[in-house]
């Protein structure tokens, strides 16, 4: 457990730090003076200042941060002042957090991909020179109160069979269940080696006939030649960007229009214990993990809500439609304050949905 609560803090500060490093650099970049740059959260351990800037480490471990001169909109402070900067230059350094982190995903698929790692998204014909494929569907987590957790499942487990036929992938698997709702099936399971037997009676839900296990293709290896990488990682980034987008519109529509938190939305410690099942299943997967959670960070921030820096961009946007005339600072910063208190009331509320989840 220990482990696994590490490497979670590592990955959420990884790409919570290449975010703030994507403001960062841009600002650098559009004369915008950067006041501190920090590791972790405060109170502050330690720091020291370098060209007008402080780097600083601190006590929480979690994340990271970045502050510009004049980001909640003092125009007093100069030229190197972000308000006092064009349109095009605050929307290069609003939007840079959001460009990193979508190049982090890029560059992580092109490392994974030179490691034998299969395709996310895309169907691996469309890329592999030579694909060994398991027979074989490998459950990747599996939900609390489901009944592949009252069958007790695990993650890692192959999925060999349902009741003698062969499951060589999750389409199949899924065909094989389509029609057993409320019945008692038998799973042939692949667990440590050793072959295991197991029952389970799925359930019929809006997403039709499940055991409540997230499953995937297993995929031992998948050869790419070299100078297709970039390219192959390119195409898998805007598959996942897509994806992604798809959705968090989803979970926007389910947030407004059920007025309750969707099964789906996931807080730190949700993404904690994600993180816990994925250790278990080898480096290329916490890869993909990392990738995921990098592009999720980065469309989330996307999204026109007052005190993302999506909102934020939407200020820059009504500016320029409004031949330049600036938006009040005063009602600018109200309601990026509203939005920041609903989000961090809404980040409350998911992750006591999360502890529940866990007593």
């Amino acid at each position: 457990m220990f482990i696994a609560i590490l490497v979670f803090i590592i990955i959420f500060t990884l790409v919570i730090l290449v975010h703030e490093l994507g403001h960062f650099y841009f600002a650098k970049r559009n004369g915008v003076r950067v006041e501190e740059f920090g590791m972790g959260m405060p109170p502050k351990i330690w720091g020291i200042k370098y060209k007008g800037t402080i780097y600083s480490i601190n006590w929480i471990p979690f994340g990271g941060f970045v502050r510009l001169h004049g980001e909640n909109g003092d125009e007093k402070g100069g030229k190197h002042s972000l308000a006092n900067k064009s349109a095009g230059a605050r929307f290069w350094v609003l939007g840079g957090g959001i460009l990193m982190n979508i190049l982090l995903a890029w560059v992580l698929l092109m490392i994974g991909f030179w490691l034998s790692m299969p395709p996310m998204v895309g169907p691996v014909e469309d890329y592999a020179a030579e694909a060994q494929v398991q027979g074989k569907v490998v459950v990747l987590q599996v939900a609390d109160k489901s009944p592949a957790a009252a069958a007790q499942l695990r993650a890692g487990d192959y999925i060999l069979s349902v009741d003698g036929v062969a499951a060589g992938s999750p389409t199949v698997f899924k065909s094989l269940i389509a029609d057993q709702a409320d019945k008692t099936i038998k799973l042939g399971i692949e667990r440590g080696g050793e072959p295991v037997a197991v029952s389970v009676k799925p359930t019929l839900t809006s997403d039709g006939v499940v055991i409540g296990a997230w499953i995937d293709r297993a995929i031992q290896q998948v050869h790419y030649a070299w100078w297709q990488v970039p390219w192959i990682a390119l195409q898998e980034t805007w598959r996942i960007i897509w994806l992604v987008v798809m959705a968090v519109v989803g979970l926007i529509y389910k947030l407004f229009t059920t007025a309750s938190l969707p099964a789906e939305l996931a807080g730190p410690v949700g993404i904690a214990r994600i993180t816990a099942d994925l250790v278990q299943l080898g480096a290329l997967r916490m890869l993909q993990f990392v990738i995921f959670l990098s592009i999720n960070l980065g469309i989330l921030n996307l999204v026109p809500f007052p005190g993302l820096d999506g909102g934020r961009l939407l200020f820059v946007g009504l500016e320029v439609l409004r031949g330049g005339r600036k938006i009040s600072q005063q009602v600018e910063g109200m309601v990026h304050t509203i939005g920041f208190v609903l989000l961090m009331a809404l980040i409350v509320a998911v992750t006591y949905k999360d502890i529940l989840k866990l007593i």
